[in-house]
């Protein structure tokens, strides 16, 4: 249990920082990001399947950002 308090009490803290670091709007992009990697740490650490479906998400993902990015005007 303590495991998980401070370890979720330290990436509030990491997140909160980086939202200082940057603006809200380019950190929430990144927010994104988020099932992207906890699909790729289920396929490293237990072994899941990256399936089609998974890289249409991953390249609908960053398409999205990309274009949230280049037309931020």
């Amino acid at each position: 249990m303590y495991l998980g308090l401070i370890s979720t009490a330290l990436a509030f803290v990491l997140w909160n920082r980086g939202v200082q670091m940057l603006n809200a709007a380019t950190s929430g992009l990144y927010f994104l990001f988020q099932p992207v990697v906890g699909s790729l740490l289920g396929w490293l650490c237990l072994g899941e399947q990256i399936t089609w479906s998974f890289l249409l998400g991953l390249v609908l993902i960053a398409t999205s950002i990309w274009v949230s990015i280049r037309f931020a005007d």
